[in-house]
């Protein structure tokens, strides 16, 4: 999807950045009749949840509610036919739940929707929202997939499709695949982040996002590796590395035992070791042992099952694959040792985490002790 570079440039760096520094947009909390969050920069970690309508409305508007309340600065929707219902729709239900959280897609792909068709919705929740509102893009995963197409979009599409849309966004004219786009009047310039976890993927979100969300488990020094590249990155492209945040994302349980707590998202697991690990950057992650196990999880892996120790959980466990997927990205435990590993990655550089809620035995028992395990 080539991708011309936009002909006039508005004025809204400082519009973005104001967003970014604070999370919550300026006036969000008026509009709702509530009291600005308390300092952000008072607190260790920042902390986004991550939740679909997967099958009961109910239940989603409940979890959305619960999140805001808790204090959660973003709730992200995934955008995976496969897993849940179609997102923006989702995320219009999570406006009217929320007062206060940020909202976002997380994430959506460069192939799903036309870079106007992506810049028109965010907006359009943008503006419902009073401003409670993000972008979030990614390069594929089990989406992918399902509409059959290669297992992840290039370097060269991601970028491609951020730089298309934030051009309309900023109300200004792309060129998408030899066609310019229209200037749209309806889109608002908001913050864009990438969700990134190849090393040339993390260099283009410290070159041109506002933030990044890049996968975390139980490694630190994976994330500090990570933190490492993109600030190098945004400091070779002349801005300042710590404008750019950096957010992990980890399927997240909190239990009374971390045996429990990772039992719950052993489904969501598998699904990161069939489906992350197929590069060779990936693969050089896995140890040479384990190999084989990860092979064989690729080849019986069901994209459609999500379930509590339904079969993709069971084959994780089988092939002896659970610490490596932990390592990659899980934060499982009881409240204290959760609060120790929030700790540990904030020393590690990251700005906040989003806990991925996968199906869970009980999601909002979850989002309360990440809460109190982010204090």
């Amino acid at each position: 999807m080539p991708v011309r570079w936009p002909r006039r440039r508005m004025d809204l760096t400082s519009t973005r950045a104001a967003a970014i520094r604070d999370i919550t947009p300026l006036g969000s909390s008026a509009q709702a009749g509530r009291q600005p969050a308390a300092d952000l920069e008072d607190r260790a970690l920042r902390l986004g949840a991550i939740i679909e309508w997967a099958d009961d409305l109910a239940t989603f508007r409940q979890a959305v509610r619960l999140a805001d309340e808790l204090g959660f600065d973003i709730i992200g929707v995934g955008d995976s036919p496969a897993r849940a219902y179609e997102m923006y729709v989702s995320l219009t239900v999570a406006a009217q739940e929320s007062r206060r959280a940020i909202l976002t897609p997380m994430v959506t792909t460069p192939f799903f929707r036309h870079p106007a068709a992506t810049a028109t919705a965010v907006s359009t929740l943008y503006d419902l929202t009073g401003g409670r509102a993000m972008l979030a893009l990614g390069n594929g995963g089990s989406v992918r997939r399902i509409v059959g197409r290669s297992p992840v979009a290039s370097p060269r599409e991601l970028r491609d499709y951020l730089v298309a849309v934030r051009a309309v966004l900023d109300g200004d004219s792309a060129r998408v695949d030899g066609f310019d786009t229209e200037p749209l009047t309806r889109t608002r310039s908001m913050p864009v982040f990438v969700a990134a976890d190849y090393p040339s993927t993390l260099r283009l979100a410290g070159e041109l996002a506002d933030g990044v969300v890049t996968t975390v488990g139980t490694s630190a020094e994976r994330v500090a590796r990570k933190v490492e590249v993109i600030r190098r990155a945004a400091e070779e492209a002349g801005r300042d590395p710590a404008s750019v945040q950096v957010w992990g994302f980890s399927f997240v349980s909190v239990a009374g035992t971390r045996e429990e707590a990772t039992g719950e998202i052993g489904a969501a697991l598998a699904s990161d070791v069939a489906l992350r690990l197929k590069s060779r950057h990936m693969r050089s992650q896995v140890p040479a042992d384990l190999l084989p196990a990860v092979a064989e999880m690729e080849r019986r892996y069901d994209v459609w099952d999500h379930t509590v120790g339904g079969k993709n959980a069971q084959l994780l466990e089988e092939l002896g694959l659970v610490d490596l997927a932990l390592s990659m990205t899980g934060v499982t435990g009881d409240v204290t040792q959760v609060a120790d590993h929030l700790e540990t990655l904030s020393e590690a550089g990251l700005t906040g985490l989003f806990a991925a809620l996968p199906p869970l035995a009980d999601p909002l028992r979850t989002l309360r002790g990440l809460r109190a395990a982010a204090g």
